[in-house]
């Protein structure tokens, strides 16, 4: 196998399909001997207005972030590299993303692209894609989500 350039990989994760397409990209261009580092950004509810709300809205995102985040790497293959699921919280998910990949020194971030069908339409490559590539200074590498499984029955 070819060594990967790159050694400490960031992927944004939210859990749907292109977010799972971009962590298997990830795994792929990191190789046996690099590093993929998976930030998951919660976002408070605008509706919570006490502190206990708030708790429990960010704690049953995380659960549900966890869980399919478990899914989607079982469903890889094995990954000799190293591997960390990381946790964050704010509005501004993109400058999360570009901040956390300068923090842990990532030269690489990998985002996943939602298809036509999602609710980005009328912006391809959606929001928070857009403005991580106008805030980083590394490069960004744009993954399509992953084309449904074929209905053979």
């Amino acid at each position: 196998m070819t060594a990967s350039p790159f050694h400490r990989i960031l992927v944004g994760w939210d859990a749907s399909p292109a977010a799972r397409a971009a962590l298997a990209a990830a795994v792929a261009l990191a190789g046996d001997r690099g590093g993929v580092l998976v930030r998951a950004v919660l976002v408070p509810s605008e509706h919570t207005e006490t502190g206990g709300e708030r708790t429990r809205d960010l704690g049953a995102q995380r659960a549900w972030a966890q869980e399919r985040f478990d899914r989607a790497w079982q469903a890889l293959p094995p990954f000799a590299g190293q591997l960390r699921l990381d946790w964050g919280t704010g509005t501004d998910i993109a400058a999360d993303l570009v901040a956390s990949a300068a923090e842990h020194g990532c030269d690489l971030i990998v985002l996943g692209r939602h298809g036509a069908d999602s609710h980005l339409r009328a912006r391809p490559l959606g929001d928070v894609v857009r403005r991580v590539i106008e805030r980083a200074a590394l490069p960004v590498l744009v993954v399509p989500a992953a084309a449904p499984p074929e209905d053979t029955g």
